[in-house]
């Protein structure tokens, strides 16, 4: 039964990738999901509220009271965000909407939680192109070493793509690379993402780069364990293969757009 189950979701999950992202969160249906449905919608559903922190538990397809608790929960902070919405569960258009906006409020992150931020610019100093990651990654070569600037501070650094079929993974070229890595990041590794522009055969690319070193490690003696994930303009997520609306939004910050 166990194995069943498994298998169901990841077959729910194989599906989410052959439907773009905001397809149903923008095509004005009036259709509203609430306790008792299940399908692909509700599992995407489900997969954002995690990811913005209001649901504790791994997606199941199925609109229950969990699911049910997590919305309320998102539609009193929309509303404490200045976004009034009626506290009652159930997702419609205008809770869709919100749900999968770039700037879709996070659940509260409690005073005593330290959060590191790197500096923040009032414009941009550096801007790239758009280009979408099948033609990004047709021009990046393993185990090569690239430039990449920091939007806000103007501080380079160079990474080396170690591979990734979704959205690129890259780790510091060496030890000197880390000091600036380190000031854009706030001096603490973390999950936020910053506007970068990566330099791949003189061109200025718009990207986005999430603080976070984690898994494979291919590069020895940069002062860094494993590599942090670098999206271009279309690269997809690990979850589900399916886009990462935050971090689409911070390339086209990137570009200026």
């Amino acid at each position: 039964m166990l194995l069943k189950r498994k298998l169901c979701l990841l077959l729910a999950l194989l599906l989410i990738c052959a439907v773009p992202l905001f397809s149903f969160a923008s095509s004005g249906t009036a259709v509203i999901y609430s306790d008792g449905d299940s399908g692909e919608t509700v599992l995407r559903i489900q997969l954002r509220l995690r990811e913005l922190g209001y649901l504790a538990y791994p997606p199941t397809g199925v609109y229950r009271a969990m699911t049910v608790e997590a919305v309320k929960a998102f539609q009193i902070r929309c509303g404490s965000y200045g976004t009034p919405l009626a506290v009652d569960g159930r997702m419609g258009p205008e809770t869709m909407k919100l749900l999968f906006n770039p700037n879709a409020p996070r659940v509260a992150i409690p005073n005593s939680v330290h959060m590191p931020r790197g500096p923040i610019a009032p414009s941009l100093v550096a801007k790239g192109q758009l280009v979408d990651w099948s033609v990004v990654k047709s021009m990046l070569n393993v185990g090569s070493a690239y430039t990449v600037t920091d939007c806000n501070t103007g501080e380079s650094f160079r990474l080396v793509f170690s591979g990734g079929d979704n959205h690129a993974e890259m780790e510091l070229y060496s030890e000197d690379d880390k000091a600036a890595f380190d000031t854009i990041c706030g001096e603490e590794y973390n999950f936020l993402k910053r506007p970068v522009v990566v330099n791949i055969g003189g061109s200025d690319i718009a990207a986005s780069m999430q603080c976070f070193p984690h898994g494979s490690d291919e590069v020895d003696s940069n002062g860094m364990e494993g590599h942090v994930c670098v999206f271009f303009s279309g690269s997809l997520s690990h979850v589900g293969s399916v886009s990462d609306v935050e971090h689409e939004a911070t390339v086209r910050r990137a570009a200026d757009q």
